[in-house]
């Protein structure tokens, strides 16, 4: 069988003798166990397809994210342990010869789940630990929980900057122009009547919280929500970036 990597995945469709390989793995497991392959079996395949070590490690890393987001779906808890998704140092294995497939373990992806206050007191505790930067870009602040952390931060030094939409700045209950007005916390919004629906901040510049969920009290208490905080790289240097030119866009 022909084998691929991440980097070749797009030509799967046209490659006949890789597909008709993939397939062959399937149907391979499904004679085995007289069923359709289980999810295991689906992970162990996309693994033999693989070229090289660092897209093994990326499908353990998927594999090990969705059996964690699985076990933890129905009680809307967070997951103790961080998932470690490979190290970006493996990125392209071709360009810079290690095929040693090894994790940087200081790297982590935490998704976290709502309603739960265990994974609001997590957010909190990632603000209240800011120290140099806290860059937050959300559709609408209407907790003041949240609020008084974001505060608390730029009382003790944190240089915080705030993006919001503009409509939803001007809610009754927004905290946003408080924090804009009463606490002289740099903040922008859009101009226009389209969303600025962008729910994520950048602490640190080291680490991203990111996810469905809006800084309100119905997304704390009452709504199915989600956040993944990460200090991926590329994570963080990405949604760095997305901040940086949206507050350029909308001086």
């Amino acid at each position: 069988m022909s084998t691929t990597t991440f980097n070749s995945a797009p030509s799967i469709a046209q490659d006949q003798n890789t597909r008709q390989g993939l397939l062959g793995i399937y149907d391979q497991q499904s004679k085995k166990s007289g069923s359709a392959p289980s999810m295991q079996q689906l992970f162990n395949a996309a693994r033999a397809a693989c070229a090289v070590d660092h897209d093994k490690d990326v499908i353990t890393w998927l594999e090990n994210l969705v059996n964690a987001s699985g076990n933890h779906g129905s009680g809307h808890q967070p997951i103790a342990a961080p998932v470690v998704p490979p190290t970006n140092n493996h990125h392209n294995d071709k360009n810079n010869g290690n095929q040693g497939g090894s994790t940087d373990s200081s790297i982590f992806v935490n998704p976290i789940f709502f309603p739960s206050e265990k994974s609001f007191q997590m957010l909190i505790k990632v603000l209240d630990d800011s120290k140099k930067s806290l860059d937050i870009c959300v559709y609408t602040i209407t907790d003041d929980h949240i609020a008084n952390a974001v505060i608390r931060a730029h009382d003790r030094g944190v240089k915080v900057r705030i993006i919001s939409d503009n409509d939803k700045a001007g809610d009754l209950g927004s905290d946003v122009n408080r924090l804009r007005d009463d606490h002289s916390i740099p903040t922008r919004v859009d101009k226009s009547t389209s969303f600025m629906h962008h729910k994520f901040a950048v602490v640190d510049d080291s680490l991203v919280i990111n996810g469905s969920y809006n800084w309100t009290k119905g997304a704390r208490f009452d709504n199915r929500e989600n956040l993944t905080l990460t200090n991926a790289p590329k994570a963080v240097q990405g949604f760095k970036a997305e901040f940086d030119r949206l507050w350029t866009e909308f001086a």
